[in-house]
């Protein structure tokens, strides 16, 4: 969910699209929608929000006017599963860190606008915590309450973090793979348990080793103290995580909360929420596979899996955008769907099954949120995770990059399924160097120049050797002979004796330059290697644990100044 449609101001009173007004559009063949292609920030300390930081106040009231008119039966799901969502991540996070700051009063009294943003509980890099920064600036400003979803049902894609490091020996620079814990990923985080204690406890000075040819004082030691209090109380190494840089932001300041989605699952509003669409499930089926179909083709896109695959049907059964899994099996799998009589069967069609009677909405929701267990754990694949925080908790949604060009194929959704306009989201990233590297960035281009230069000289070496003639010693007879046949090239036709007279003094002369061509040869070799060790230190996705707290909080501050400022 990450890494918005355009607008800024006020005016945002019709929905749009990626400039495209659909405030008119009732079916996807009555047009088609543009798409807006976000991109990262490509300089150092450079920052993406879209639509504006200032905007935000305009998008929240659009937003709370928009979902007055709730496109649920239960008129009052949203109220009550905001309300559950607050108390919910209350407590949840102060069992970790202080929620002083938050005005109990106030909430007795009424809800304040909520404003989300939602990621995986991953070692993710300084462009995706900024969201974070801006989450909390932008709640403060608005008198808002900042929550933070901790994605925990997607897959960990592996237990170690990739360190870039550099041999002191030759300069050469490269990637080392420090775990945190053994094995790899394969299940969702909130599965992950920590099999290797050793190894997590002393990860922090692992990462240090390896990035200290780099940099000195890197925030995973600070981080890494909240991770040790974390894992005591959990035992799940997403979690641990999660709750580590979350008591890390604490410690500079941000006032949001969290609560991982897990926990958002096992309440009756998200479980009405989800019978809202299964019980509808083919109709969702048609507006779900329809809208993924425009957005591929409106993309280009080939692949039937991307963005995401189509929902499948088998008979009576229809597949649902959502996972099941527990810890007896930790392995996600589909959730199957069908109506039979009264009643909703939800399957993986292997070694879960439950029926749950739907005649009366409010019992059939407390039902299916009552099966919520170890060993039954239902969850929202990514579009509907976004689509329940959009719709229903939220005010306001902050998006990465990925997740604003993904969940443009949810205002499709939304639109064809929920007949009403989208909510609008907003779009945040950044982009921070390590410190020091800033000026490698410059240096891969000027290398890149070099590297071409380079080549261009070696082909040359070959082609037209009598270019190094004050270089080195070449026959002049032969050097002389070439300049007569350029300059006096035959007409079409009648050139073979010409060109292959031509191809052996080119043969001949390349021989003489073999010397300066192994030279350019060594230096090329040279230059290659310190442009793909100036590429990969100047990336932009190595972990925020690698660079300093300091670093990260006055980049990240004057970063959001630029932004409140900006006209």
């Amino acid at each position: 969910m990450g890494d918005a449609t355009p607008g800024s101001g006020d005016a945002v009173s019709e929905r749009t699209v990626s400039n495209v007004d659909v405030s008119n559009v009732d079916s996807l063949t009555a047009g088609t929608l543009g798409f807006r292609a976000y991109r990262a920030p490509r300089r150092h300390g450079e920052s993406l929000i879209e639509p504006s930081f200032d905007s935000a106040a305009a998008l929240i009231r659009s937003n709370r006017s928009l979902l007055q008119h709730q496109p649920f039966p239960d008129a009052g799901l949203r109220g009550r599963a905001r309300r559950k969502l607050i108390d919910d991540a209350l407590q949840y996070t102060a069992t970790y860190r202080s929620v002083d700051w938050v005005d109990a009063e106030s909430l007795e009294e009424g809800l304040p606008p909520i404003l989300m943003a939602g990621h995986q509980p991953a070692l993710f890099h300084p462009g995706v915590w900024y969201k974070n920064f801006t989450l909390s600036r932008l709640a403060k400003q608005n008198q808002a309450l900042a929550i933070n979803l901790v994605i925990d049902n997607d897959v960990a894609s592996g237990c170690s973090v990739r360190v870039p490091t550099v041999d002191r020996a030759n300069g050469s620079a490269g990637y080392r793979a420090v775990p945190y814990d053994e094995g790899g990923g394969g299940v969702p985080y909130e599965q992950t348990t920590i099999h290797d204690r050793e190894l997590f406890d002393h990860f922090d000075r692992q990462v240090k080793d390896a990035i200290a040819p780099l940099v000195k004082n890197p925030c995973i030691t600070e981080m890494w103290h909240h991770a040790l209090h974390a894992v005591e109380r959990c035992g799940i190494a997403g979690c641990a995580l999660a709750q580590a840089r979350h008591g890390l932001e604490g410690q500079l300041g941000l006032q949001t909360l969290e609560l991982p989605m897990g926990a958002v699952c096992r309440t009756p509003e998200f479980a009405a929420f989800a019978l809202s669409i299964l019980t509808e499930l083919p109709r969702f089926h048609r507006c779900y596979n329809d809208a993924a179909n425009h957005y591929r083709h409106a993309h280009g896109i080939r692949s039937s899996a991307h963005p995401v695959p189509n929902l499948a049907e088998d008979g009576e059964w229809f597949e649902a955008p959502m996972w099941l899994y527990g810890d007896d099996a930790p392995q996600r799998k589909p959730v199957w769907a069908k109506l039979s009589d009264d009643h909703l069967v939800l399957s993986d069609r292997d070694q879960r099954e439950q029926r749950i009677d739907i005649r009366f909405p409010q019992l059939a929701a407390e039902q299916l949120s009552s099966l919520a267990s170890p060993d039954f754990k239902l969850r929202p694949r990514a579009l509907l995770t976004t689509m329940y925080a959009r719709l229903v908790l939220s005010d306001l949604f902050l998006h990465g990059i990925g997740g604003g060009k993904y969940d443009q194929l949810n205002d499709l959704i939304i639109q064809s399924f929920f007949m009403i306009q989208p909510p609008q989201f907003m779009v945040v990233s950044a982009t921070l160097r390590l410190p020091g590297i800033e000026a490698v960035s410059g240096e891969s281009v000027s290398g890149e120049t070099a590297i071409r230069a380079l080549k261009r000289a070696i082909r040359e070496t070959i082609f037209q050797a009598e270019r190094f003639e004050q270089q080195v010693e070449l026959n002049p007879a032969q050097v002389s002979r070439k300049r007569e046949l350029l300059a006096e090239i035959p007409p079409p036709g009648r050139r073979q004796a010409w060109h292959d007279e031509m191809t052996q003094l080119n043969e001949s002369l390349s021989r003489q330059t073999r010397v300066i061509r192994e030279k350019l040869r060594s230096e090329l070799a040279e230059a290659e290697k310190r442009a793909t060790t100036a590429t990969m230190l100047a990336g932009r996705e190595h972990p925020f644990c690698l660079f300093p707290l300091e670093y990260l909080q006055q980049s990240y501050d004057s970063m959001l100044e630029g932004e409140s400022e900006t006209p």
